[in-house]
C-alpha cells in the first residue's frame, strides 16, 4: 500500500501514565548516581567529546 506523501504525522501531546515509586534510602542513592552520570554525559557533550 502506498503511503500518502502529503500526510504529516504529528506527535501526540497526551500524557503517558506516571508511576509513583516509593523513595527508599537505597533507591535514592541509585537516583543520585544516575543523576551524576547524566551530568557527566552532558558536560562531555557540551565539550563535544
Amino acid at each position: 500500500m502506498d503511503e500518502d506523501k502529503q500526510t504529516f504525522k504529528i506527535p501526540s501531546f497526551g500524557k503517558k501514565p506516571a508511576y509513583n515509586f516509593e523513595a527508599t534510602d537505597e533507591s535514592f542513592k541509585i537516583y543520585q548516581e544516575l543523576n551524576s552520570i547524566s551530568e557527566e554525559i552532558e558536560r562531555c557533550r557540551s565539550r563535544n567529546c
